[in-house]
């Protein structure tokens, strides 16, 4: 009797996985593709293009720094270091009509081109051509600005007013506190080397009667400081004070400024006057008197020893104004042969104006005197 299968001593055979194949040809090109390279495998070239120029990219590197393979390193002219031939962003044997739109003015930003390339439509010519423009407008208006805006702004007579010296200072803020001996008060005259004639006056650090700006604005500057002090000592200061103290000193000097000139029109003053940057020193040496009445009244010395230093200050500034600005309404004619013989009845309106803008600046101290 014969046993069954499974009782058989005989093995089965041992199971046969199947060996992987693989294909003979590579796989097809992409869809879309009207032909196809003569060569046999499109993956033999890191990166190759077809006949009817279709461009096939491979991936990068490994360890290949981002910077190389994007962005306008990748439209170099030229291959980079430590990257392979056939691994830049373009192959090497790419033919002109089959470069990608704009890689020629790319390749000017890139490693030993101009930035200028970079910008389509701009070359060299063109970028020194616009630096040119540029030159000729900017000297086309600072000579209208000289031109035009130094007209009624004489920069060169505000850096001579500005360039004082630490001895003419301290003997002006004398005269100006004290200028009940001071002799004489005539301004000098510069002349011409030549044929001796006048050119004008000499500068404040060489004349210590002729005005200056530097005293007035730092004046200007210390009363407005003074005010928010005394402001804040009675413990009503606000940021305000600053601004209203500032513009209403400015329009006190304003003011008196446009006095002076509608005067001297009125009166027909011609020939030895003063230019409105002078004027203009004029009016803010009275801001010194006032820092001193300010001090003698934050020092608590008591009411009546202010009253008496603003009347002392008062009346020096308006001495000082009365001798200053007489060369201004009544200049003299030997310093210049264009001032005429004046009458007596024009000498006297001259002398009653000059007396009224001296007595008018116990009104202006006495207000900016109260802070």
């Amino acid at each position: 009797m014969a046993s069954p299968p499974y009782m058989s001593s005989r093995s089965p055979p041992p199971l046969q996985h199947p060996k992987p194949t693989h294909p003979a040809y590579p796989p097809p090109e992409p869809p879309h593709t009207p032909a196809q390279s003569t060569d046999s495998s499109p993956y033999s070239q890191a990166q190759r293009i077809s006949q009817d120029g279709y461009i096939r990219y491979s991936s990068p590197p490994v360890g290949e720094s981002s910077a190389n393979v994007s962005g306008f390193s990748a439209y170099g002219p030229g291959p980079q270091t430590g990257v392979p031939q056939g691994r830049q962003g373009y192959p090497q044997n790419v033919t002109p009509g089959l470069q990608p739109q704009g890689y020629q003015a790319m390749g000017a930003a890139g490693p030993g081109g101009g930035g200028f390339g970079a910008w389509g439509g701009m070359n060299d010519a063109t970028a020194q051509m616009g630096v040119q423009f540029g030159k000729s407008a900017v000297a086309a208006g600072q000579d209208y600005v000289e031109k035009n805006f130094t007209r009624y702004l004489p920069l060169q007579l505000i850096k001579v007013s500005f360039s004082v010296t630490n001895s003419y200072v301290f003997n002006k803020l004398r005269l100006i506190l004290f200028p009940w001996r001071h002799k004489p008060w005539s301004r000098q005259v510069r002349r011409s080397a030549e044929n001796g004639a006048m050119e004008g006056w000499q500068a404040p650090r060489d004349d210590i009667n002729a005005p200056d700006l530097y005293i007035p604005t730092m004046a200007l500057v210390t009363y407005t400081l003074l005010s928010a002090l005394a402001s804040g000592l009675q413990s009503r200061f606000h940021p305000e004070v600053l601004g209203v103290s500032l513009s209403k000193a400015l329009a006190v000097v304003i003011i008196e400024f446009c006095a002076i000139k509608l005067g001297c029109y009125l009166l027909d003053v011609r020939g030895g006057g003063a230019s409105g940057v002078e004027l203009i020193g004029y009016g803010g040496y009275k801001f010194v008197g006032i820092i001193v009445t300010i001090l003698v009244g934050l020092l608590g010395l008591g009411r009546m020893a202010t009253i008496g230093v603003f009347v002392y200050t008062f009346g020096a500034n308006a001495f000082f104004l009365l001798r200053s600005l007489k060369y201004v309404l009544l200049p003299d004619a030997s310093v210049s042969s264009s001032v005429t013989t004046l009458s007596h009845a024009q000498r006297s309106r001259r002398v009653q104006f000059l007396f009224c803008m001296a007595m008018s600046q116990v009104l202006w101290m006495g207000w900016l005197s109260r802070v």
